[in-house]
């Protein structure tokens, strides 16, 4: 077993001659304390200049400080002597050049290495504390970190492609990317205009490999991908179409409750509202006569009505998984059964929206994976944690720190779409543990989720048990598509 002296665990090549530790000027870190440790060269020194070949006399050494891993617990500075000689000849100026130092960051090899995966689990602020240096200093050293390892952290183009945007304050638009066959985090870029999206995908390699894009109803999408993607179809994900048979639904029931006294508004509200939301195969006993009721009830018969009609439209999905012709028969079917009174717009409006998107949407039932965009959207929320603790971040930052997490890296690598070497080699690859909240409101990245398409919602990034059930896709808090800024698209 080799020893190692501690000068040689410090610096190799230089000795140390004392440890200063003073006070900390911006009183940061824990104990309010800096150390720094004086060290001066001790290797070997030429005699001859390698250019004349004359004799070096000594020259005044030079002095630098550069930022080292916490010594003791303290944050450390290493206040480097480094020997210089000087030939009277020629005027060259001979000076040692210390090794495992990042000069550009004037920090140590480890320092930049610990710091760069620090700051895929921590915050830039609580690093830059922990260190002693600028917060500026932790968010060069990341986005440094992302160059150097570009080439090791390629990914294969995915076949399947889930596309969805996030607005993010002073970034904008984002467009999230993502290998729905992998489940695993692609890419993310600025942007969602079809100029950019186009662009995007015309530069993306190997794009004739994508064959299947899944997508809201964002109409530029279209154009975008007949242009860019060549082999790709382009279907609707199926949850963003059955979201509005709900929020329909709503609608008939918000127009009856105008016409109401309050307090049998308030009964309506309150004692239908949930029901009306549960899908009827997951109605309990008491919920079931609640809806017999409002059949048997003149008054509140549209309610009942309404709500066969949103099951009726789900059914559309659910008992025709294997049959396209027998899905687009259902839905001629559900779009004749609607009734002619005014009550029921909104379900012909949803009707138009299907026709106006009817390949895309039936595109469902060619595409050989049962093809959602739910994982699109969990990853929305991972992104919108990350900006969260890193408010104020780059775009360079945010994508890094969400790409390039343990999970996603392991789960590309273990899928086979990781281009380039093995995660596993030695280098300073990113050591992402996932936090972990207890705040129940908190996201909690579980690397063995299984993703069900009907767990987010696409208008409102529901959280699924708190306010939306993910097994029947039914929304708890009524008090959420009240909002007539939330229009059908058409």
């Amino acid at each position: 077993m080799q020893e190692y002296s501690l000068d040689e665990i410090l610096l190799p090549g230089f000795k140390l001659m004392k440890s200063v530790v003073y006070d900390a000027s911006d009183k940061k870190n824990a104990q309010g304390k800096t150390q720094e440790l004086v060290m001066k060269y001790s290797g070997p020194v030429p005699d001859v200049c390698p250019q004349c070949g004359g004799k070096l006399y000594s020259h005044t050494p030079k002095h630098i400080k550069i930022t080292d891993t916490p010594f003791t617990g303290l944050p450390t500075k290493l206040d480097l002597e480094l020997t210089r000689k000087r030939c009277p000849n020629c005027k060259f100026l001979w000076c040692v050049e210390p090794k495992n130092i990042c000069e550009e960051k004037q920090m140590t090899e480890r320092a930049f290495n610990k710091i760069a995966n620090l700051s895929t689990q921590h915050s830039f602020q609580s690093i830059a504390d922990e260190y002693g240096v600028s917060l500026n200093t932790v968010k060069g050293v990341f986005v440094k970190h992302l160059e150097e390892q570009k080439e090791n952290l390629r990914f294969k183009t995915p076949a399947f492609l889930g596309l969805d945007e996030i607005k993010i304050k002073k970034l904008g638009e984002v467009t999230v990317i993502t290998d729905l066959e992998h489940k695993t985090l692609y890419d993310m870029t600025l942007g969602r205009n079809q100029v950019s999206l186009t662009d995007y995908f015309a530069q993306m390699p190997d794009r004739e490999k994508v064959i299947w894009v899944c997508t809201d109803m964002y109409r530029p999408f279209e154009k975008s991908i007949k242009t860019a993607l060549p082999n790709a179809k382009w279907v609707v994900d199926h949850f963003h179409v059955v979201a509005y048979a709900n929020r329909a639904m709503d609608k008939v029931r918000i127009k009856m409750q105008n016409g109401m006294t309050k307090r049998n508004r308030i009964s309506t509200k309150k004692g239908l509202a949930y029901t009306l939301r549960t899908r009827s195969k997951n109605l309990t006993v008491e919920e079931a006569a609640k809806i017999k009721e409002c059949r048997n009830d003149t008054e509140l018969q549209p309610l009942a009505i309404a709500f066969d009609l949103k099951e009726d439209f789900f059914n559309i999905y659910d008992e025709n998984r294997t049959s396209k012709e027998n899905a687009q028969k259902a839905f001629a079917d559900w779009e004749a059964s609607i009734p002619a009174d005014d009550m029921y717009e909104d379900f012909r409006i949803l009707a138009g929206t299907v026709h106006n998107f009817y390949e895309q949407i039936f595109n469902y039932w060619d595409c050989p994976l049962t093809i959602s965009n739910g994982f699109t959207e969990c990853s929305n929320r991972i992104i919108r944690e990350n900006n969260v603790k890193g408010r104020g971040n780059s775009f360079e930052i945010l994508r890094g720190r969400t790409l390039y997490r343990k999970a996603n890296l392991e789960r590309i690598e273990n899928s086979g779409m990781m281009l380039g070497p093995s995660l596993s080699r030695p280098g300073p690859l990113f050591r992402f543990e996932e936090t972990k909240y207890e705040s129940a409101d908190r996201i909690t990245e579980d690397e063995n989720l299984s993703y069900n398409s009907f767990d987010y919602d696409p208008m409102i990034g529901l959280i699924p048990g708190v306010n939306f059930d993910p097994e029947t896709g039914e929304v708890f808090d009524d008090t959420l598509l009240e909002d007539d800024d939330l229009p059908f698209i058409i």
